[in-house]
């Protein structure tokens, strides 16, 4: 297994945090950059603190056998696994589970066979003192309508987070929200507010802003209105 570490570590940067600009990042418009630790590469799409970050946002690759040192996560963490298996000493986590660290957790995660993760970092409120865990694939999800199933992952007073499985002929009524609203497209690809995204798409919208979203060929797209625990 691979721990060997770098030399380099992030450096302090304010990345894409100002939650009253909107943000959209095309899939594969980022590159995957080294992170500290050898074998694992982190696609960033927000970022406030250095390596140990105040908020962050990212898609993150490890290679079959690498590993990350065991690190705390002071303002909790909140992931779920795109690709492969992904395992700490909590249990190993394969494609579709969805896992949220509490505030002050503390693991060491690795992979043998290598995955990838969609992950935030200290977004998690203080107020939520347990770990929580929830597989994707066996979970009941709910019908809306004939092209569009819902499945809530976190709801609370600062977030609400679901995943929508959307079917080829999709197209949503204009909506907006009293908060911050934040998209990341799972899989497939969708036209939102008229521009297509593919797989890795990211963006943000500051509240009251007006969304529509449509496709063609079917999309999962993970989905968090309100911006969680902000911390400057």
């Amino acid at each position: 297994m691979t721990t060997d570490t770098k030399t380099a570590s992030q450096e302090y940067i304010e990345w894409n945090v100002d939650l009253s600009t909107p943000i959209t990042i095309k899939g594969g418009s980022l590159p995957f950059s080294d992170t500290p630790m050898v074998g694992v590469k982190r696609m960033m799409f927000e970022r406030r603190g250095d390596e140990i970050a105040r908020r962050a946002t990212s898609c993150v690759r490890y290679a079959p056998g690498s590993s990350f040192k065991p690190h705390s996560h002071p303002g909790g963490e909140e992931y779920i696994v795109l690709e492969g298996t992904f395992s700490d000493q909590n249990g190993d986590f394969t494609k579709g589970w969805y896992v949220r660290n509490p505030v002050g957790s503390t693991h060491a995660p690795f992979t043998k066979e290598g995955c990838e993760i969609f992950v935030k970092l200290s977004q998690v409120p203080s107020t939520e003192p347990d770990y929580f865990y929830l597989n994707t694939n066996e979970a009941d999800w709910t019908s809306v309508s004939e092209l569009h199933k819902t499945l809530p992952l976190w709801n609370s007073d600062l977030e609400e987070t679901s995943l929508n499985q959307l079917k080829a002929g999709y197209q949503s009524t204009e909506e907006t929200f009293d908060k911050v609203v934040e998209y990341f497209v799972l899989s497939g690809s969708a036209t939102i507010n008229g521009t297509q995204y593919e797989h890795h798409s990211w963006m943000r919208f500051p509240a009251n802003t007006p969304v529509t979203i449509a496709t063609n060929s079917g999309a999962v797209i993970y989905r968090k209105i309100g911006a969680g625990e902000v911390r400057v």
